[in-house]
């Protein structure tokens, strides 16, 4: 289908069994939608709208949708759109997307004409997600060695391959004016989740990407100048960590601990400046999480049996089907809803099926993806009052 085509969406509400909390389911189940990646924009500020990605035609796009009244525009066609890594400008003018790993596009939102913010050099491909500074004039990317890419298997398996390959990498920041990139650190090394802090331009972080138990320090910040690179933590024996992100207020730098042989996670976070660590609370095994705004409320997906680790059996937990939400003043957790999703690989992707909450603007829902009724679609769920 052609960009500005629209669809009406028939949104489905139910009461989830355990909690009886509300949920919306937003995307029909036989067809395969999706969130975009957990801390990458998708609504507008107003929450009126989202972002999200689906295959209406068999071809993954992007669409915006009105929660109001359930009306779905195409903004993208063709093949080849990373619609986990997309996101919204702060203005709600844009979409930014990658295509085919090589060019980072701007959609306006309103007329949809589309044009490429930055081309990836020849030799090269884009790698991971990339993610925009608060202002959105610049973007942090990550690019791999096109030799070095490893594209004879798909998900996890890839996934740990491409750890093995040691591939040439480097961390660039995109000027999204003029379309010029800079390095900031090349390693040979499989490296990811490129982000800057939010409202300090100074600081980028990166990660050693590969399977958590592999990975001896996850977490590392650099200048934006090249220089000062720093370990955020040093691993426990035992200890990994995954699914870092920024608060949005740029605050602190949270994330998941975990270690081989234990049924629960921790909730840490990092200080950006003095490079502290603080434990904030247990948590049940969730795999990714994300804050509001001020980090006082987060959200988590439970999660099934790790396959993003070598060692599965040493990592063996008890799965936990369960959207949780954590109040950090109070230190208190409790279930929104289960979300039940089966974390399958869809068409190569691993992701696709990935639940990724984040909050609703007003913190009064979260977003996720699940496929528990058919093909992974998209739902909104009531948080719990505390």
């Amino acid at each position: 289908m052609a960009k500005g085509t629209t669809r009406q969406l028939n949104f489905h509400d139910f009461s989830d069994p355990t909690t009886g909390m509300r949920v919306t389911r937003l995307t029909p189940p036989e067809i395969i939608s999706h969130r975009n990646y957990f801390y990458q924009k998708c609504f507008f500020n107003d929450g009126s709208q989202l972002m999200f990605g689906s295959e209406f035609d068999s071809t993954m796009n992007h669409w915006l949708v009105d929660l109001g009244t359930g009306l779905a525009r195409q903004l993208t066609e063709g093949s080849g759109c990373n619609t986990h890594g997309a996101f919204l400008s702060p203005d709600d003018k844009h979409l930014y997307y990658v295509r085919n790993s090589d060019q980072l596009r701007r959609v306006d939102l309103q007329t949809l004409d589309e044009e490429v913010v930055y081309g990836v050099p020849e030799l090269w491909k884009g790698a991971g997600t990339w993610v925009p500074n608060t202002a959105c004039t610049k973007f942090a990317a990550m690019e791999i060695w096109e030799a070095d890419r490893v594209t004879d298997s798909t998900g996890w398996e890839r996934f740990t391959k491409q750890f093995y390959k040691t591939p040439r990498s480097r961390l660039i920041s995109i000027d999204g004016t003029t379309g010029k990139a800079k390095t900031i650190l090349e390693q040979r090394m499989y490296m990811g989740h490129p982000m800057y802090r939010p409202f300090h331009d100074e600081t980028m972080g990166f990660c050693h990407e590969g399977p958590h138990d592999l990975v001896d320090a996850r977490m590392w910040l650099i200048d934006e100048n090249g220089e000062h690179l720093r370990k955020v933590k040093t691993h426990a024996p035992g200890e990994s960590c995954m699914h870092e992100f920024w608060v949005p207020d740029g605050s602190r730098m949270i994330y998941v601990s975990y270690v081989k042989g234990e049924q629960n996670r921790f909730v840490w976070a990092a200080d950006p400046v003095t490079l502290k660590n603080e434990m904030l609370m247990p948590m049940p095994p969730c795999s990714h999480i994300m804050s509001n705004y001020d980090g006082t409320l987060l959200v988590g997906d439970g999660a099934g049996q790790l396959e993003d680790v070598s060692d599965q059996e040493g990592h063996a937990f008890e799965p936990d089907p369960y959207l949780h939400v954590f109040d950090l003043k109070r230190r208190t957790t409790q279930r929104i809803c289960a979300h039940n999703s089966s974390w399958r690989e869809y068409k190569g992707s691993h992701q696709t099926s990935h639940p990724h909450p984040s909050f609703t603007p007003d913190d009064k829902r979260v977003l996720f993806t699940s496929d528990f009724e058919g093909m992974p679609a998209v739902y909104l769920a009531d948080i719990p009052a505390f």
